[in-house]
This record gives C-alpha cells, sequence and structure tokens, in this order.
C-alpha cells in the first residue's frame, strides 16, 4: 500500500489515496471517527510545519526545542495551541512529503498553511528530512490500521426521541393513585401505650 495522501477531515474521519498492488489508484472516504492514535502520530508533525513554514514560534529553534513545547504545554504561544496538521501529500516514490494545516491567529481566525514539497533523501532543502519521514510513517501505520484493521475512534452515542416524548403532557406532581389489590389491606391496629383513665 503505497500511500498519496491521508487527510482526517473536519468530522475527524479519515480519508485516504493510495495505489494497490495492482497499481490502481484508490479513493477511500472513511466514516468512523479516527482513533487517538492516529491525531497524536499527526500532532507529531506539527514541529515540522512550524519550522517548515517558518513560524515565528519556531524562529531561531531546533526540531527538539520546538518538540519541547509539547512538554511545556503551558506556554501560551506553543505550536501545539497555535498549529494543526489535518493532511499529507506523498509523490509516488514516498520521496517527497507536503503538509497541510493551519494556523490559528490570536482573533481566533484561521488560515491555511501549506508546506513546500520536501525531499526527505535530500537534507539540503530541510534538514529534519529523516525525522519528518519517520514521523509519516507512523500516520502511515496508523491509517493503514484504520483501513484494514478498523482501527476507529469510539464515538459517543445519543438517544434521539423525536418528536415522540413519552413524558410529554405529563405532570411529575400528579402521579396516579394505584389500585388497590384484592388481599392486601391491612387492619388499621392502633399500636403504643394504652391510656390509664
Amino acid at each position: 500500500m503505497e500511500f498519496l495522501k491521508i487527510q482526517v477531515t473536519k468530522k475527524n474521519t479519515l480519508n485516504i489515496v493510495f495505489k494497490d498492488g495492482a497499481s490502481n489508484i484508490v479513493t477511500v472516504e472513511g466514516s468512523n471517527i479516527v482513533h487517538k492514535d492516529l491525531k497524536q502520530a499527526m500532532n507529531g508533525l506539527i514541529p515540522h510545519i512550524a519550522l517548515m513554514t517558518e513560524q515565528r514560534e519556531a524562529d531561531g529553534r531546533t526540531l527538539k526545542q520546538v518538540e519541547a513545547d509539547r512538554i511545556t504545554d503551558a506556554n501560551s504561544r506553543s505550536v501545539f495551541k497555535m498549529l494543526g496538521v489535518d493532511s499529507i501529500s506523498l509523490s509516488e516514490d514516498e520521496t517527497a512529503i507536503c503538509l497541510n494545516g493551519y494556523r490559528i491567529l490570536q482573533t481566533g481566525d484561521v488560515i491555511r498553511l501549506n508546506t513546500p514539497n520536501v525531499n526527505v533523501v535530500d537534507t539540503d532543502k530541510y534538514e529534519y528530512g529523516n525525522e519528518l519521514s519517520l514521523a509519516v510513517d507512523a500516520v502511515k501505520y496508523e491509517a493503514k490500521l484504520y483501513y484494514e484493521e478498523q482501527k476507529w475512534g469510539i464515538k459517543e452515542g445519543s438517544l434521539d426521541f423525536g418528536e415522540d416524548d413519552p413524558f410529554k403532557g405529563v405532570d411529575a406532581e400528579a402521579a396516579p393513585e394505584a389500585p388497590a389489590v384484592e388481599g392486601s389491606e391491612k387492619k388499621n391496629k392502633k399500636r403504643g401505650r394504652k391510656k390509664s383513665a
């Protein structure tokens, strides 16, 4: 399975495009939500998109320094709070990689980010090509599990009563009395001390 594109949609499902064994290009649009492991693998690409698109949080920093923001998440300018990666595009030989993501601005608006194609074999253009390749391999592994092993996230269900509410018009304070059943009546005996005269 040679992946050409891996995308987590806005609905938290997975779309993948890959080449199968017979060189057919297959597009799969998943309907189940992605597992948290796939989300974490995609988050592993955030430092790379920050460095490749020259974001200010990554300016003058190494990959290890940017990755350290994950641990010290209290930093309000952490790349993990400001950026996200939602898709990867790969060349047919899987040596050129393009990351697509977003940046959340201080105003709350979102802008799209697209990295240039990076050849992971040639480290002249991007010095962390090996680390990028390993991070992409983690995403490909999780995408393969999603497709082949049905490794999906758990979605909380909800009950839809529709417009037929079974409790409509029922007043909880005015509960009806239960009918008496024969033989269940008890004699009312007063218990206690006898009054002396």
